[in-house]
């Protein structure tokens, strides 16, 4: 018996954005620390402060991300979650104070926490349902790559070059390369049930 198709072109896409969202994402990780201290003069409380905004702010806008995804239509709202996600790269840029900066930072959180489920969510749907638990498993992989990558990345570009502008410049590609994957993801036609209603006894 042949298996349902998981490796569609729709699958790797999804995939494809996922790692890129999240290469982006671990690129900045190692190095916001060090260049909040040496672009604004930064003590350690106020860069914990800083960078635990995000994850808050994350963790915040998840059980309404989870209703969003199932209410809007899945694939127009995830392009818009990664679109607003990837604008706040050329964010950081921009930030000329440490209060712009942290508040770019927190609405950045928002940003992730609604990304990451809407684009969970679409690649739950784009997977054969006969193959959905290897199919999870093998997009999980997509960000522990990223995890393992965008670190490694991002300190040998500021060891080399001493520059956080491109290692900013750089998340901002990968994840408009992210968006420019997830557009050509084709979602499957759902069939709507058909409720029969009991015929009402005269």
């Amino acid at each position: 018996m042949m298996k349902d198709k998981l490796w569609t072109r729709s699958f790797l896409a999804v995939a494809g954005g996922n790692f890129l969202l999240f290469f982006a994402f671990y690129l900045l990780l190692p190095v916001l620390p060090m260049y909040l201290m040496e672009q604004f003069g930064s003590n350690k409380a106020t860069v914990g402060v800083i960078l635990s905004s995000y994850t808050i702010t994350a963790l915040f806008v998840r059980p309404f991300a989870g209703y969003m995804v199932d209410t809007f239509p899945r694939k127009p709202l995830q392009l818009i979650c990664y679109g607003v996600f990837t604008l706040f790269f050329g964010g950081y840029l921009l930030a000329g104070t440490l209060l712009l900066f942290a508040v770019i930072r927190a609405m950045h959180g928002l940003a992730f926490g609604m990304v990451t489920v809407s684009n969970s969510t679409v690649a739950i749907d784009v997977m054969p349902s006969s193959r959905r638990g290897e199919g999870i498993g093998y997009y999980g992989v997509s960000s522990n790559l990223a995890m393992a990558m965008g670190p490694t990345v991002s300190l040998y570009i500021l060891d080399a070059f001493r520059n956080y502008d491109s290692i900013f410049l750089l998340s901002l590609f990968s994840c408009i390369l992210g968006f420019i994957l997830i557009t050509t993801i084709k979602m499957p036609l759902k069939q709507r049930s058909v409720e029969i209603q009991p015929e009402k006894v005269k």
